[in-house]
């Protein structure tokens, strides 16, 4: 009986020189051929269908249901005063799947146009600064600076999470969740909504004595959504 050495070489050489060895390699071989040629084309052939669902984009309709909260604070400004306001957006109540959309500020003063024959409006100024808020501040849609000497409310906006209008819309996605990724993204709306407010008080009706000061009423109303997707047929 020839002795192993134990060397590569030898093993393949005694290997292959064995035919009942050799028999069932080459069987065990054709074997693999079969089973990956069949599965190869089963997956090409026959589920074609079921790829290309995965592989292509499909049309989606996004819809937002929304929600608001709102608070509500009232200053008094004496003439020519300049005053910061802060709101932490913590104070907000956020539902669980919502975010900020935007953030709406009405600013009011207490004098109606009329009220007082004669008796002009003050001059009202009202600024959203901006500051580490995490919100769109470069959104075309923003309002953040308003002035009125009218009696008329100022009406700002901010908008906070990008490109959301309340509008439903079509997007192109392989599936559901990826629909809806770009309407699930933390973080925004976090930090603190600085208003600057400024009074210029304008009476000029000796009957009633000097205008000095005006309370001025800030509502503000954070809009919230949830987005949802229905593929399109």
């Amino acid at each position: 009986m020839e002795k192993d050495s134990g060397d590569v070489r030898d093993v393949l050489t005694n290997l292959y020189s064995n035919s009942t060895a050799n028999r069932y390699i080459a069987a065990t071989v054709l074997a693999l051929v079969v089973v990956f040629s069949y599965t190869g084309y089963d997956t090409l052939v026959y589920r074609h269908d079921v790829i290309q669902n995965y592989a292509e984009d499909n049309e989606w309709l996004v819809s937002f249901e929304t929600v608001n909260d709102t608070l509500q604070q009232t200053v008094v400004l004496q003439d020519e005063e300049s005053r910061d306001l802060e709101f932490d957006m913590a104070g907000f109540s956020v539902p669980d799947d919502y975010r900020i959309g935007y953030i709406e500020v009405q600013i009011t003063g207490e004098e109606s146009a009329g009220l007082v024959s004669g008796n002009q409006c003050d001059s009202i100024a009202g600024d959203i600064v901006r500051n580490e808020l995490t919100a769109q501040w470069d959104d075309p849609s923003n309002n953040l600076s308003g002035q009125d000497s009218s009696c008329v409310p100022i009406d700002l906006r901010l908008g906070v999470y990008p490109d959301f209008d309340g509008e439903d819309r079509t997007v192109q996605s392989i599936n559901e969740y990826q629909a809806l990724m770009d309407w699930t993204e933390e973080g925004w709306g976090e930090g603190f909504l600085v208003l600057t407010l400024e009074l210029d008080t304008n009476s000029n009706t000796p009957f009633i004595g000097v205008d000095d000061d005006e309370e001025i009423t800030i509502d503000i109303n954070v809009v919230m959504f949830r987005a949802s997707v229905e593929a399109i047929e």
